[in-house]
């Protein structure tokens, strides 16, 4: 038995076979916007969580040590 159905789902032979295709409703221009806010947003995350921390061990009066000492 051959799946040569799921051909036409699964594979893509450019970008304009995704064009009016349908992901939860939603097209491809939409999730591309989603995926990049909340990249955007995580990457603004990462850089606040890492400022606290400096600012933290800044704070302390502790020397800061390289991961290397």
């Amino acid at each position: 038995m051959t799946l040569q159905f799921l051909h036409y789902y699964l594979i893509f032979t450019s970008n304009n076979d995704v064009q009016d295709l349908l992901i939860f409703g939603h097209n491809i221009d939409t999730w591309l916007i989603y995926v990049l806010i909340f990249f955007g947003l995580t990457s603004l995350a990462f850089v606040f969580v890492w400022l606290i921390g400096f600012l933290g061990e800044r704070q302390s009066g502790k020397s800061i040590k390289q991961p290397w000492e």
